[in-house]
């Protein structure tokens, strides 16, 4: 197949790119800066890279940024796009770019999508376009909703602009939920939710190495709460079989079945990481916590509404998809914890 792909540069895009190599695809990268790609370029082999085919654009103007030649060779051509690109920003100052970006650069993707004869679109989103519920499932959430940033408002109005197109495209939403580094390796490229944890933990050991201190931290996190942590491969082969077996107008969970408790998740960090000295305790607690402490978790705090709040999602349609195309279904055990942390600490 010919393929198309929004946000190549990004963590999910790049690992993406390189599953669809692995399988023989021509990809088609939209890119702002060929240089970005680099790495990528890296870790294919020679005639891998033959199967990669650069198209400079921007989603945030019309018709992509892609110039009129440009769009004339992919006319006809394309038999899939996958939409990856987001920008994940929880600031209230950066709305409108949020808004630009995951609203109406989809929109942008879908009109450059019909122009062009793509059949199937398939959109990346967020599993936390439920707002503040605390179950979710695989159909669409109201828009009209209390949400818990931006982002998630955003990814929930993009998702709404993607099913009204059924009629033109076949359409696909794939909703991830907090993903993390290769099941595998632990290799990861990203500094969201479980990493600004790790990177607290981490400076956390230094300094108490530095300074002789046997002093003990407390951090800010549910111990009982379930947070839900996707490996980046899971979240590909969902995405991968979405593409031969997605079913039109269907959302699929990308989730974790049973996911980790919090207490679970710090266990296996203070295990990897050889560090005692961090014990987390419940919001009820925060008064007890010294200045010192109280600035230590100020960076945590925009992760706060994801590392303590149970959420259930519903799975019926991927696990269905999973099935139909003989793939295992996740299974986060304590030494994928441990791996996912010694990822981390290879990239200190």
């Amino acid at each position: 197949m010919n393929i198309l792909i929004t946000g190549a540069t990004g963590f999910l895009g790049t690992q993406l790119t390189q599953k669809l190599v692995n399988d023989s695809h021509h990809v088609y990268l939209l890119v702002r800066n060929r240089k970005k790609l680099e790495p990528l370029y890296q870790s294919l082999t020679d005639e891998q890279q033959e199967l990669v085919h650069v198209v400079e654009g921007d989603l945030l103007q019309a018709e992509l940024g892609i110039t009129p030649e440009q769009k004339t060779a992919l006319q006809g051509q394309i038999d899939a796009l996958y939409h990856t690109a987001a920008y994940l920003s929880f600031d209230e100052a950066e709305r409108d770019l949020v808004f630009d970006i995951n609203l109406y650069g989809t929109k942008r993707a879908l009109a450059f999508a019909k122009s062009i004869g793509v059949k199937t679109f398939i959109h990346v989103s967020t599993a936390y376009t439920l707002g503040e519920a605390t179950t979710g499932y695989e159909n669409l959430h109201p828009t009209d909703g209390a949400f818990v940033n931006t982002y998630e408002e955003s990814k929930c109005f993009a998702e709404h602009e993607v099913m009204a197109e059924q009629d033109n495209l076949k359409t696909v939403i794939v909703r991830p939920a907090i993903i993390i580094g290769n099941s595998q390796s632990g290799e990861a490229d990203t500094t969201f939710g479980l990493y600004g944890i790790l990177r607290t933990v981490y400076l956390l050991k230094k300094r108490a190495q530095r300074k002789s201190d046997d002093h003990i931290f407390h951090l800010l996190i549910e111990e009982d709460t379930v947070s839900n942590l996707v490996p980046v491969d899971f979240v590909i082969d969902v995405l991968h079989a979405s593409l031969t077996h997605g079913q039109a107008g269907t959302i699929y969970h990308a989730t974790n079945p049973n996911p980790p408790t919090n207490g679970e998740i710090f266990t296996a960090i203070k295990e990897g990481m050889d560090f005692d000295q961090v014990k987390i305790v419940s919001y009820d607690e925060k008064g007890e916590l010294s200045e010192e402490e109280q600035r230590l978790n100020q960076p945590l705090e925009v992760f706060k509404q994801y590392l303590n709040r149970s959420i259930t999602f519903d799975r019926k349609n991927v696990k269905a998809l999973l099935n139909q195309t003989n793939q295992q279904d996740l299974n986060m055990d304590h030494d994928m914890l441990l791996r996912i942390v010694d990822g981390f600490l290879e990239e200190q």
